[in-house]
């Protein structure tokens, strides 16, 4: 018999047992503002009274503040909800949960109209006004606490008063709502925002002593409590989105059976359930008061963009890191070209310091050239001078002396003397004369220039025609180096009709003038180039002349591109035409 009733238990338990554990687990919140522990005493007779009914689910009761039910709706952390219709209207416009039943208040009192806020004080404190609480140390739990706080915004918003701004000594000293009324009964405060029908509910349980608290600035509300605001839907059941729909229908249908006299009633102090009631006035409650979702929510929008933020001051974190990194990168490398800059002027001043004297040496090279006719040149004046002078000997030892003829022979020495002063002057200022830029005649230079040659044409037996068509043609250049080119090319032509006869020996001299530019030409008539020499005229060490360095044309070309211009060379029938170009402008 013992090991039949033992074989029957074990197989009981065993028949039960999957569907205890198969039970899927369902999170009720309850909205506390309250003790958590009085929420659970109110609440946790309805919650016992559903899982009775329920199958295959099993009712888990939270109670939770309204921060914490900001922050576990965002996690799906409960699958229905127990709160004021304000917070009811908010989990809707964010999470999308649905209202489904609106909670039944005792004493009859209309589900739509029965939330509101009570001014209570003590008894014989006179508060006739709105304006009156401005001086008296008012109480509040929360600014998110509908009936204790949120009602009572309204009311001081439409007199044009501001319960943060214009009230100095109020106060949110938290939860439970009910030690604001201890609060106001010991004098620590003057007056207390608290739900409507709290102080009646407390004196009924005993919990205050009755007569001594009253409600001021009473409003004619329907209800047997007093309210000091209009009235609003109670507190409603909500189902979050992704709650079962079938599972609502079934928590709903046991919620709308229950009786008035039942347990979870008369522990949670409501009458019942019923469907759920109109709450656009919360709307407009909420619009006046420029609440979310009418305003931003920002401790919601804290949280939402918390990780966009610290993602993005990470970004601004490194990038001032690497912005900090490409500056002393640039901050060096500026140091470093700025001393390549000054290492690379010193170059260009040592070269171009080179340069010059290389200019120099090459008109120096062109003066020893040019010596053979400027010897020459000198022999006639000092010939003159030794015959005029033994001629005024003569005179002197004449007897009687002849001074008219003396006087004469005098002046021709002093001539003489001149001339061979200029050849000499005209050569040192050719070969010592500094360079710089400046305006320059190019006409006037040309001419000069010719002058200058005189004695080497005479001694190759050459004779120049010039061509100046144009009577003065400004330039800026360095009238010293410009004259060495027209040096380099009229010795060049002279040398290159050296094998002619003297009578074809023509060095012409042209100058024009053409849309803004000044063209000198030096043309010879002796054979000319042949291709592969006139391509490579321009290029360093190519010369015809056994002792030459092949220096001058390179030296005449980088002269010409110096001063803005070109040159050229063309071949003709007689000989080789060098013209030059060069950018003219106003004197001024």
């Amino acid at each position: 018999m013992t090991y039949r009733l033992l074989t029957l238990l074990c197989f009981t338990l065993v028949l039960t047992a999957p569907v205890s554990l198969a039970r899927d687990q369902v999170r009720l919140a309850v909205l506390a503002f309250d003790a958590p522990d009085r929420v659970r005493q109110r609440w946790q007779p309805t919650v016992d009274y559903l899982n009775a009914h329920l199958d295959q689910h099993q009712l888990v009761l939270l109670a939770l503040r309204p921060h914490q039910v900001d922050r576990l709706v965002q996690h799906q952390s409960f699958d229905f909800f127990i709160g004021n219709a304000v917070k009811s209207l908010q989990l809707k416009q964010r999470h999308g949960s649905s209202q489904l039943l609106s909670l039944k208040p005792l004493g009859g009192r209309d589900p739509a109209h029965a939330v509101g806020s009570a001014v209570v004080t003590r008894r014989g404190q006179t508060v006739s006004s709105l304006e009156a609480l401005r001086s008296k140390r008012v109480v509040s739990v929360s600014q998110q606490a509908f009936g204790g706080f949120i009602a009572f915004w309204r009311e001081l918003d439409q007199q044009g008063l501001s319960p943060l701004s214009d009230f100095p000594y109020l106060k949110f000293v938290g939860f439970p709502q009910s030690k604001l009324l201890h609060q106001v009964l010991d004098g620590s405060a003057d007056a207390a925002i608290v739900p409507t029908c709290l102080l009646e509910s407390m004196e009924s349980r005993g919990q205050l002593p009755e007569g001594e608290l009253v409600v001021t600035l009473r409003q004619e509300r329907p209800g047997s409590c007093v309210t000091s605001t209009r009235l609003y839907p109670y507190s409603s059941l909500s189902k979050m989105g992704h709650t079962s729909n079938h599972l609502a229908s079934q928590i709903t249908r046991l919620l709308l059976d229950l009786e008035p006299t039942s347990q979870a009633a008369r522990a949670g102090h409501y009458q019942g359930w019923t469907v759920p009631v109109d709450d656009s006035h919360v709307y407009a409650l909420l619009r006046e008061l420029r609440l979310w979702p009418f305003d931003a929510d920002w401790s919601e929008l804290w949280h939402q963009a918390y990780p966009f933020l610290a993602g993005l001051a990470a970004l601004l974190l490194l990038g001032y890191i690497h912005h900090l990194r490409v500056r002393d990168m640039v901050t060096r490398r500026t140091a470093e070209l700025s001393r390549e800059i000054a290492d690379h002027r010193r170059t260009q001043e040592e070269l171009e310091q080179q340069q010059r004297g290389f200019y120099k040496a090459q008109r120096v090279l062109l003066t020893g050239e040019m010596a053979s006719g400027i010897a020459h040149e000198l022999n006639q004046p000092l010939a003159s001078i030794r015959y005029l002078t033994q001629g005024c000997q003569y005179r002197l030892d004449a007897s009687p002396m002849d001074k008219d003829a003396l006087n004469l022979g005098l002046e021709r020495i002093a001539d003489q003397t001149d001339r061979a002063r200029e050849i000499i002057r005209r050569l040192r200022e050719f070969c010592a004369r500094p360079s710089r830029q400046q305006p320059v005649d190019l006409p006037a230079l040309v001419r000069e220039t010719l002058t200058l040659m005189a004695p080497d044409c005479r001694h190759n037996r050459c004779r120049i025609e010039p061509e100046l068509e144009v009577a003065h043609g400004w330039i800026t250049a360095d009238p010293t180096l410009l004259q060495q080119v027209l040096v380099n090319l009229m010795r060049n032509g002279m040398e290159a009709m050296l094998s002619l006869p003297e009578e074809q020996r023509v060095l012409q001299i042209a100058l024009s003038s053409h849309d803004g530019w000044l063209s000198l030409m030096v043309r010879d008539q002796g054979p000319g180039l042949s291709d592969s020499k006139l391509a490579r005229l321009f290029l360093p060490f190519e010369s015809d002349k056994p002792e030459g360095l092949g220096l001058g044309m390179t030296i005449c070309k980088r002269i010409v591109e110096e001063h803005q211009g070109r040159i050229e060379a063309q071949r003709r029938q007689p000989g080789l035409a060098l013209l030059c170009h060069f950018p003219q402008r106003s004197r001024s």
